[in-house]
């Protein structure tokens, strides 16, 4: 906005001075030209947003006083020179003819107005316009700053965001791709390769069919899953969202006279922490000493046990013995029963039975004797009778 002042000021000088000055001289001045250029346009820039966010109308007539102040470069440096006060030196009108001087405080900004284009150009090349101090540029320029911070966190964090959504996105779409190359490798190793019937010269419809079928479950299976895992993120992104909101509404309502309280409540919390640790203690000397009783009683009841299951094996055998012997006194009470049926029996034989006379003895058992005998003569006759017979029989047979 005051580019066009400023180089009618240098042209105004250009002819005074100019011509004097040396070679370095003039590299130097155009150094600190181009350095005061660049400090207008980052002034003209800042004081611009200002008039921008607070009151746009404030910059109708820039332009036009712009222009206003180009026209007076065509002007001799004479001319120029007297209207301009004699007091103002070079650096003087190029602070006037900033931008800047042309504004009032922040405080007073939206409270001004600038009237006309012919007004504006007119307070600001005879030196007459309002004022801006240092301090009050270094507030605007600080308030600026502040506002460009918070857009540049604003425009940050939405581009984090959608670093973050093109990223997931990223990974989705090589994931899609993973599962697209598995499976037309899949389709291509079971369905084409190995489903081609060399007879029929084609793809049978049930292979196409079961690998359909397959790839349907497992792909229902893995929906599934994703379905859960999203559940279960979404659940826990609810979860941070609401602690999030909590930290929020306490940070907002939190008061210094909260932090005392906070600080009391610690210190009755570290009293309390400082007890339970003190009865923590003696809470672990106590079960020191019950895991000590634990482990005699223990031991003694090891030993009680083995004890036990000793006596048990024990009466167990001697139950496995009373039922052998249950059953042996049950054999030996039949054999009894039978050996005193059998002497009841030799008893009554006794008391019935008369010794014979030896006499008679020795006369029967020569009888016995003699009867035997017979018997085995008997005996030898009939086998050599059978003898012959089976001989006749023979001899018959053969003369048949």
């Amino acid at each position: 906005m005051s580019q066009g002042v400023h180089r009618s000021s240098i042209s105004a000088t250009s002819g005074s001075h100019y011509d004097e000055l040396s070679d370095t001289e003039l590299i130097k001045l155009v150094g600190e030209l181009k350095q005061n250029l660049k400090a207008l346009q980052l002034e003209n820039d800042v004081l611009e947003r200002v008039l921008t966010r607070l009151d746009p109308s404030l910059l109708q007539g820039i332009q036009q006083a712009i222009e206003y102040a180009s026209k007076f470069q065509s002007y001799s440096s004479m001319n120029v020179g007297s209207f301009v006060k004699s007091q103002t030196s070079k650096f003087g009108f190029e602070s006037l003819a900033s931008p800047s001087r042309m504004l009032t405080s922040p405080s007073k900004v939206s409270t001004r107005r600038i009237d006309s284009s012919a007004r504006v150009g007119g307070t600001v090349i005879f030196g007459t316009g309002p004022r801006v101090n240092v301090l009050e540029r270094s507030e605007l320029v600080s308030t600026e700053m502040e506002i460009v911070i918070r857009n540049l966190e604003k425009v940050r964090s939405k581009a984090a965001k959608q670093h973050a959504l093109l990223k997931a996105q990223l990974e989705e779409i090589g994931l899609r791709v993973n599962d697209i190359v598995k499976s037309y490798e899949l389709f291509d190793k079971q369905v084409i390769v190995e489903g081609w019937d060399s007879i029929a010269q084609r793809i049978p419809a049930e292979i196409w069919i079961r690998f359909m079928t397959e790839w349907v479950k497992a792909t229902d299976s893995q929906i599934g899953k994703l379905r859960l895992r999203t559940s279960t993120l979404n659940t826990h992104y609810s979860k941070l969202k609401g602690q999030i909101q909590v930290k929020e509404e306490l940070s907002q309502n939190l008061r210094p006279v909260d932090f005392d309280k906070l600080k009391i409540e610690n210190g009755e919390c570290i009293s309390v922490i400082e007890q339970k640790i003190q009865q923590l203690g003696e809470l672990k000397k106590m079960t020191g000493d019950a895991n000590l009783n634990l482990a005699v009683h223990k031991k003694a009841l090891m030993q009680q046990n083995t004890y036990l299951a000793n006596v048990l094996r024990t009466i167990r055998s001697k139950q496995q013995q009373a039922a052998v012997l249950d059953r042996e006194k049950n054999v030996i009470e039949d054999e009894a029963d039978k050996l005193e049926d059998k002497l009841e029996g030799v008893r009554k034989l006794r008391s019935a039975f008369e010794v014979p006379d030896v006499m008679d003895y020795v006369r029967v058992k020569a009888e016995v004797a003699d009867l035997k005998h017979s018997i085995k003569m008997l005996e030898n006759r009939s086998r050599v009778q059978q003898f012959a017979l089976k001989s006749l029989t023979r001899q018959l047979k053969i003369l048949n």
